[in-house]
């Protein structure tokens, strides 16, 4: 929760002097990319890992050194697991490059093949990228990305229920993909 104020704090006031300032206008980026993840789960210090592909899709307002947006994850383990989380993140960049921090508002697992229906909790992301345009103007237009992210998820509910010892959930995983900027 202290982590949710903070980042809410922090998209205000950057928002605030984004807009005091008058000359910096905000481009907004729409990205979706494709990620190669790589994920161990434990829950009393034992679980499964593996790996999966999954969906990572954004929209950030960026200014000239700050980016704030939203972000969703979509994926799919065969016919029987779908994954999904959402949250809010921030951007700070050097030239094509950004580091960025997110708070998962919610993380879910849902389950079609077990006695269990799903997972609930939230989490954090951290990660470092870049983006390179595809257009000759150089700020507007598609553009390729290319990042690492690590997720940390806490998972704290089962169908509902608190869980008397939360699932731990750590991934670390590769972004590619494409977008726009307008």
């Amino acid at each position: 929760m202290k982590i949710l104020m903070f980042l809410g704090v922090l998209l205000l006031s950057i928002n605030s002097y984004s807009q005091k300032g008058g000359s910096s206008k905000a481009r907004k980026i729409v990205s979706v990319g494709i990620m190669a993840l790589n994920s161990s789960t434990t829950q009393g210090g034992a679980g499964p890992s593996g790996s999966s592909i999954l969906t990572r899709s954004e929209f950030v307002w960026a200014y000239e050194r700050v980016g704030f947006g939203a972000m969703f994850d979509y994926d799919l383990h065969g016919s029987n697991e779908k994954d999904s989380a959402y949250g809010i993140k921030l951007e700070t960049y050097l030239s094509n490059f950004y580091l960025e921090l997110g708070y998962l508002l919610s993380a879910k697992r849902a389950y079609t093949d077990r006695a269990i229906a799903e997972e609930t909790g939230s989490g954090v992301v951290f990660g470092l990228g870049a983006r390179f345009s595809l257009s000759k103007s150089g700020g507007s237009g598609p553009f390729f990305h290319a990042s690492y992210k690590v997720k940390q998820q806490t998972l704290k509910k089962q169908d509902g229920v608190d869980l008397s010892e939360p699932i731990q959930q750590q991934d670390g995983y590769p972004v590619f993909g494409f977008g726009f900027s307008f």
